[in-house]
């Protein structure tokens, strides 16, 4: 039975390795694309980490599996995702049940790890190191300097503070610690490969990512963070010659120009109601000195502190609650998904919910209408691409999915909180009610964000050398990979097959997916969507 190493590289960005290639200054990654496959990968509607990631490991696109975002979506009141938000099985589940071993390292969302054929040691949005995050738990005890290697977690948004303030500081300190952390994935993820027997192997590096958030605008010291993944992806392939490589990446990268705040446009819509109006309350006068200072102080803090003090994680988490910041008694619609998408507080989805089902249309399509006539008030450029509704993007089906999802215009981003103007000074001399909604620098320092296409190749035997793909999308990653390892596919899966840069097609023995523990545990998308319902319409009553 043929190894098939799956890595992924976060946020890998073709329009900057396609010229890295060229000039030789990827070399590893050159020489794949040399003898192997290349093209670029389309990511998710929008392109975040958490919902591509799961498509990838799935098949399926978010309306299957659930995961639209970092956040779940069934209440109003937020609450970060992990694995068992996810409502199918992934791709180390379905090998399990067929008896193949499985080594998964650092995926994002895989918190808390699932009982599998094999060694997981989970990715970001991992609690702590406190937590049980590898399967077997044994696992964990090794993770040292003298056994597996050191694992550093990854904190979600906890580290962007220390992150801004080395960026400022030290940008090459960030990029050491950045290649750090890769380097330790790689060690670990090496010595399991080495020890143990394997079938299949999942490996993330999501060092690109936080570079390109932090670092986009020197790309000087990019290269050198591709250069490291490079070189990290050399060492797999060097150590594992005969295995089938595919490398992916969950999205792309492009440089922040602007940033929208789509809940100030609902705001001064009158779609959305904080408890403290922006220009009557002192403390939200305030905001902008307040927020800075608070800032200033958590970017003094060391990263070992942010990453550990429950009471600093506590303190953040419950301070930016939205249940907190908005009425949702007075409150029709919110954005969430990172501000690229809209729910709407519909009174027989959501406890707190006031939008009748008469008037559910009626607010999504001037809301919708709102979004898709929305100027840059500084040069009346238009702000955004394309607006969905909910089954356009995901089909029918959809579980618990936003009602409205948009893409904006290259170059600008979105952030899902209220934010006030910048200058204390801009407050007191407004005449009117409105507040800006559009903002050139993001208050975290980030430089760079997601773009809809990452990085595909594939490399090995049988693979055609110097084969250039296209219309790849993250949903093609599971088909592809069952299709080299030489299985079927299990029913409902959303991928096609990508099987012509194959030299000769991979035969393929059918599977009865029914007959396993995995497949017989998902419900079906009517199911699912039944139980979605009643589980509303108890919530609302």
């Amino acid at each position: 039975m043929k190894k098939i190493v799956l890595i992924g590289i976060d946020g890998a960005t073709p329009d900057l390795m396609e010229k890295w290639m060229e000039n030789g200054k990827l070399p590893n990654f050159r020489k794949i694309r040399k003898n192997g496959v290349w093209g670029k990968l389309k990511s998710t509607t929008p392109p975040f980490s958490a919902p591509a990631w799961t498509s990838i490991v799935t098949g399926c696109n978010p309306g299957k599996h659930g995961i639209y975002g970092f956040e779940s979506t069934d209440t109003l009141e937020p609450h970060l995702i992990n694995s068992q938000y996810r409502k199918i099985p992934a791709i180390w589940n379905y090998l399990t049940d067929i008896g193949m071993k499985n080594i998964i390292v650092n995926v994002p969302g895989t918190y808390p790890p699932g009982e599998i054929s094999g060694t997981m040691i989970t990715g970001l949005l991992t609690p702590s190191h406190d937590s049980n995050f590898t399967y077997p738990k044994k696992i964990k005890e090794r993770l040292t300097g003298n056994d597996l290697g050191e694992y550093e977690l990854e904190q979600f948004w906890l580290e962007d503070f220390s992150r801004s303030r080395m960026k400022k500081r030290a940008p090459e300190k960030l990029l050491d610690h950045i290649n750090r952390q890769m380097t330790s994935r790689l060690q670990v993820g090496l010595n399991l490969m080495k020890e143990t027997d394997w079938d299949f192997t999942m490996i993330v590096f999501r060092g690109t990512d936080t570079a390109q958030h932090f670092l986009f605008e020197d790309k000087d010291l990019l290269l050198l963070c591709y250069q490291k993944v490079d070189g990290l992806v050399g060492k797999i392939m060097d150590s594992f010659s005969n295995a089938v490589f595919f490398i992916v990446s969950d999205h792309g990268f492009e440089e922040i120009k602007k940033i929208l705040y789509p809940d100030n446009v609902l705001y001064n819509a009158k779609y959305l109601t904080p408890y403290k109006d922006p220009y009557s309350s002192l403390v939200s006068q305030l905001y902008p000195l307040i927020h800075r200072v608070v800032n200033y102080f958590l970017k003094l803090l060391p990263q070992k502190f942010l990453k550990e003090s429950k009471g600093i994680k506590k303190l953040l988490f419950s301070g930016s609650s939205k249940a907190k910041l908005i009425d949702f008694s007075k409150t029709m619609a919110f954005s969430t998904a990172e501000g690229r998408c809209i729910r709407i507080c519909r009174k027989n989805k959501y406890k707190n919910g006031i939008v009748e089902e008469k008037d559910y249309e009626k607010i999504c399509n001037e809301i919708s209408k709102l979004l898709k006539d929305l100027k840059d008030p500084n040069d009346g450029s238009q702000i955004i691409e394309e607006v969905y509704r909910w089954n356009e993007a995901y089909g029918k089906d959809a579980i618990d999915p936003p009602d409205l999802i948009f893409d904006l215009k290259k170059g600008i981003t979105a952030n899902e909180w209220i934010r006030f103007p910048n200058k204390f000074y801009d407050i007191m001399q407004s005449k009117k009610r409105d507040i800006p909604y559009v903002f050139n620098q993001d208050p975290a320092g980030r430089s760079g964000d997601h773009a809809p296409y990452g990085i595909f190749f594939a490399y090995g035997k049988n693979v055609k050398p110097g084969h250039i793909i296209k219309d790849v999308s993250v949903e093609d990653i599971l088909p592809t990979v069952f299709t080299a390892i030489g299985v079927s596919l299990p029913d409902g899966i959303d991928g096609k097959i990508l099987d012509d840069f194959f030299i000769e097609k991979p035969i393929v023995r059918t599977v009865d997916w029914k007959s396993y523990s995995s497949t017989k545990q998902t419900l079906s998308e009517a199911e699912m969507k039944k139980i979605s319902r009643l589980k509303n319409m108890f919530k609302a009553n």
